[in-house]
């Protein structure tokens, strides 16, 4: 019976990862309009030009829609975690955290082969780390204070609640709380209906219909309670033997848990990536900016970055620019952000007027605000 169950997960996976490409169509085919540049984990190792994006997209695509239609099959799996893992080499902005998800899922669903039993527990435990730490990194006034009246603004009746920091608290809590209480199985029954409720709010909430806003993440929010509505159906009776013994399998699936569980604590230090530390919407993420004493004019990037400055002009959010061109935010760690800032450092011909901009916030401290400043003479050594 687990079984079918994991088809079935293998398919919603598959099919989201569909309908993100769609949305976020820039990010995948940089052949299509967009000046951001690509920022590969290894410089000059890929070849830039239609005919190899066009290959990999459609090799993308094709995967995709074969493991949706044959979702038993493991070399197609294998074969689109692969693809995806090549594609992020080349620009680490696809490594939005709902690819993250997916690859671990899709991880450990190749690793538990026939064993669905194990493969379910383990699908929990990833599902459950996400809320875990969704709702740890939000238990900060920078999220109760700052990020929840903003999400309020959604629709007429929740703005009253983006008044009182105390329910921006709470929302954090119970996220938190969605782990134990999917795991339990005398909670099970009701937190899958909770959970659920909870996913598609957020999907309302950002949709045209709300805020119109980073509506990539709809497709994540959609195939999460369709895996917690699966993986926690109480009519799903499974058994795990020998859970802890050690084999290729059960240790694959460990370094798995460890990556959705243990890893996202060292961000608390700022030595893992935002991105891979499940802080969705926290708003204490590191954000980065480039910055010129002088009106930001980019016009050999082919796009009018004029109108996402700020400060009159002589700012630029890297996440404002990468929203506008990939539809998605760019990956947060540092050597991305100076990736970009140093492309943007050649439309400014004096290299010590202009730079990257970081802003760096003790999340529970919400006056402790740090600032560096790193020109491009730097950033061009």
């Amino acid at each position: 019976m687990a079984n079918r169950y994991i088809q079935r997960i293998t398919q919603l996976i598959a099919l989201a990862l569909l309908a993100h490409i769609a949305l976020s169509w820039p990010l995948w085919f940089p052949s299509a309009s967009r000046s951001i540049p690509l920022t590969p984990l290894i410089t000059g190792l890929f070849p830039e030009n239609i005919v190899f994006n066009v290959l990999q997209i459609s090799a993308l695509i094709l995967l995709t829609g074969f493991v949706l239609w044959f979702p038993n099959k493991q070399t197609a799996k294998i074969g689109l975690i692969a693809m995806l893992l090549w594609l992020v080499l080349q620009d680490t902005n696809r490594l939005q955290p709902w690819l993250y998800f997916y690859l671990l899922s899709l991880c450990l669903i190749v690793a538990g082969r026939n064993q669905s039993d194990y493969t379910v527990w383990g699908l929990r435990l990833v599902l459950a780390a996400v809320y875990a730490w969704g709702g740890f990194n939000k238990l900060t006034p920078f999220f109760a204070e700052d990020n929840f009246p903003w999400f309020c603004e959604a629709f007429v009746w929740t703005k009253p609640l983006g008044k009182l920091p105390m329910f921006g608290y709470a929302v954090a809590a119970v996220e938190f709380i969605f782990a134990p209480g999917l795991l339990w199985a005398k909670t099970r029954p009701v937190f899958r209906w909770l959970v659920v409720g909870f996913h598609l709010f957020i999907a309302l909430a950002i949709s045209p219909l709300g805020l119109n806003w980073n509506t990539i993440v709809i497709p994540w929010n959609l195939s999460m309670a369709g895996m917690v509505w699966l993986l926690f159906d109480p009519k799903m009776q499974i058994t795990v033997e020998h859970y802890f013994e050690l084999n290729r399998s059960r240790i694959t699936s460990g370094m798995v848990l460890l990556l959705a569980w243990v890893f996202p604590a060292l961000n608390i230090f700022h030595v893992w990536d935002e991105a891979l530390s499940w802080k969705m919407y926290s708003n204490t993420q590191t954000e980065a900016s480039f910055y010129a004493r002088i009106p930001i004019n980019c016009g050999y990037t082919g796009m009018n970055l004029e109108p996402l400055t700020y400060d009159q002009g002589r700012k630029l959010l890297l996440d404002d620019w990468a929203i506008k061109e990939l539809h998605v935010p760019a990956y947060n760690n540092r050597r991305t952000q100076q990736q970009l800032a140093r492309y943007l450092c050649n439309c400014i011909p004096d290299p010590d007027s202009a730079g990257l901009l970081i802003l760096t916030v003790d999340r529970w401290d919400y006056q402790a605000r740090h600032w560096e400043e790193i020109p491009c003479s730097l950033l061009k050594k």
